[in-house]
């Protein structure tokens, strides 16, 4: 699958605004564990964002059978496995840990490849190590604490997304607004309904103002636009360039702290970044073009 040269600077925006977007949540996801568990933020998370995006559905008038085994997956391994995972990893675990164990994403994603008949290079490979590095170096500061175990949690959540966007790329036919509404509505759901059991929330926490606004960003901009451009972009290019944005994700979010949090930029994360931007550079130079799949 190709599209037009035109349609590059869409891509490229979509993108950039899919990066910008992810690379605010972790900060906010970190309010929102201060008010709501982990299960039952994911739950309201998902719950909130698929019923807005069935009204927007719903509103555009789009009406096409909704495709059950692909909303499975989705619910399963990308709104459910996916984040459980990360919002308990972050529950033990440094947000920089947790950034860098993510960064994993891609190097899944070049080894399940063929799921989408799509073929890495050794340049994409080196690219991609040496960008891993720079996140490594901008996240990782020398005091880096956690449970193995939750370190595995946050690998997990990689490799539960790198299988659940290969799976989407064999699937980027349907329109994502027939397949992300019924999939977040049956992972948050689910994972809500647990929530509820077995961590027991405070009704007033989760009503604080805080916790709502946190909520509102993390449901409506970082489920609901995010993934539609997700799963839009698929539809137009690589799956390993799209994985490719777990990379840039961490740089954004250090930005975000500058900006917002009063943080300084030391010369470890000018270097840090500076080895994502190169990294990336190797591993997309030479590629026939953005917007092209690579699928046969």
């Amino acid at each position: 699958m190709t599209t037009a040269p035109d349609d590059r600077a869409p891509a490229l925006g979509a993108y950039a605004l899919m990066c910008l977007i992810w690379g605010t949540t972790w900060l906010v996801i970190k309010v929102s564990l201060a008010y709501v568990p982990a299960f039952t933020a994911v739950g309201l998370r998902f719950v909130t964002a698929g019923a807005a995006l069935a009204l927007v559905a719903r509103l555009r008038g789009v009406r096409d059978p909704i495709p059950w085994k692909l909303v499975s997956v989705l619910a399963v391994f990308l709104f459910g496995l996916n984040y459980v995972l990360t919002y308990t990893a972050e529950t033990r675990l440094d947000s920089g840990l947790t950034a860098v164990l993510f960064g994993t994403l891609p190097f899944f994603m070049f080894a399940m490849g063929a799921i989408a008949r799509e073929r890495t290079t050794p340049r994409i490979w080196i690219g991609a190590a040496v960008a891993f590095g720079g996140v490594a170096v901008i996240s990782l500061a020398s005091q880096v604490q956690g449970s193995p175990l939750y370190a595995l949690a946050a690998i997990g959540a990689a490799l539960s997304s790198a299988f659940a966007n290969l799976y989407a790329k064999r699937h980027a036919h349907h329109d994502p607004l027939r397949t992300l509404p019924p999939a977040m509505l049956l992972a948050g759901g689910v994972i809500l309904a647990i929530g509820i059991v077995t961590e027991h929330p405070s009704l007033g926490a989760a009503l604080d103002p805080r916790s709502l606004l946190a909520l509102g960003y993390l449901a409506l901009v970082g489920s609901g636009v995010a993934f539609f451009l997700n799963m839009w972009l698929l539809q137009r290019i690589a799956s390993w360039i799209v994985g490719l944005s777990s990379l840039v994700i961490p740089v954004i979010a250090v930005s975000v702290g500058v900006i917002f949090g009063g943080e300084h930029v030391t010369a470890r994360e000018l270097l840090g970044a500076a080895l994502v931007i190169a990294g990336l550079a190797v591993a997309l130079t030479g590629q026939p073009s953005l917007t092209a799949s690579s699928e046969s």
